[in-house]
């Protein structure tokens, strides 16, 4: 008997204490300028690939991993219409496995291949503007999608080999990407769920351009076609 009553007494308490939060976000609905905060899992998706060793395609593999993602966004209120600017930092990372082809060997008179793994992380600075709509806008729940320019500020890119060797590429590089995607609120809990369109969509990596690359890589470059998932989560006030 007591037991049920603590039972029924909490549930009162959840749903009183939820009802109090959802009459407080109404209040946040209706304000003309929203801010919040967002953090999250990204991850490269690789659409096609090639890779060279003196121009000669090779064999090899580009497998994707999880990075990491954390942003703080405005969100200023046009009726359904809203503009969002968002600023964040971005780690994402890959793993390179190459079949290099080596030194002929003299008794066989064959070419001998080797597998070497390399491990990328890079990281950048990235600034939206996106432009949304609320398909749904009520005072506990909000959904919406996006669409908007992304300014991205890549300034490093670090690798490892199989061997412990740590080399780093410094060179700033700048992109103007596309962003699309959906969020939503569940009260204060926001969701994010966005498809980043690298612009162009090819890539190249070239590690003869990189100063701190081992010798045996200089002659190696990589041709891929890749965009970003993202999902985070956050609070928006």
């Amino acid at each position: 008997m007591h037991k049920d009553f603590l039972i029924l007494l909490l549930f009162v308490l959840l749903c009183s204490n939820s009802s109090a939060q959802m009459n407080r976000f109404s209040k946040v609905v209706q304000k003309s300028f929203n801010w919040g905060f967002r953090a999250g899992f990204d991850a490269i998706n690789t659409d096609s690939y090639q890779i060279y060793q003196n121009e000669n395609e090779i064999n090899g593999n580009i497998i994707n991993q999880a990075g990491f993602q954390c942003a703080l966004f405005g969100r200023i209120n046009l009726g359904n219409f809203f503009i969002q600017p968002d600023i964040g930092y971005y780690l994402v990372r890959e793993k390179y496995q190459l079949y290099l082809m080596r030194e002929i060997n003299p008794e066989t008179q064959q070419q001998a291949t080797n597998k070497d793994n390399i491990s990328g992380i890079s990281q950048s600075l990235n600034s939206a503007m996106l432009l949304g709509y609320n398909v749904v806008k009520s005072d506990a729940y909000i959904f919406n999608f996006f669409l908007g320019p992304n300014f991205k500020y890549t300034y490093i890119d670090k690798y490892k080999t199989d061997y412990n060797y740590n080399f780093s590429n410094k060179n700033h590089q700048f992109n103007l990407n596309l962003i699309t995607g959906i969020s939503a609120n569940i009260s204060y809990l926001y969701f994010d769920f966005r498809y980043e369109i690298y612009i162009p969509s090819k890539n190249y990596l070239y590690f003869s351009d990189i100063e701190s690359a081992p010798n045996y890589l200089k002659d190696v470059s990589i041709k891929k076609n890749e965009n970003i998932l993202c999902f985070s989560l956050g609070m928006m006030f």
